[in-house]
């Protein structure tokens, strides 16, 4: 069983205001724009590169 935060980008659907969070210690935030639920957009890994 993972006990491990992962790290969570989550965006807006409406103004695309991005976030990262870290799973399970932080609850899945509204959008500090427009106020709307935020939802995962991508899970986030160590040596990811662009």
């Amino acid at each position: 069983m993972r006990n491990k935060s992962e790290p969570v980008e989550v965006v807006c659907p409406e103004c695309r205001h991005t976030e990262i969070i870290y799973l399970p210690q932080e609850e899945i935030p509204k959008c500090p724009k427009c106020g709307r639920q935020m939802v995962i957009s991508e899970l986030l890994h160590e040596g990811k590169s662009y």
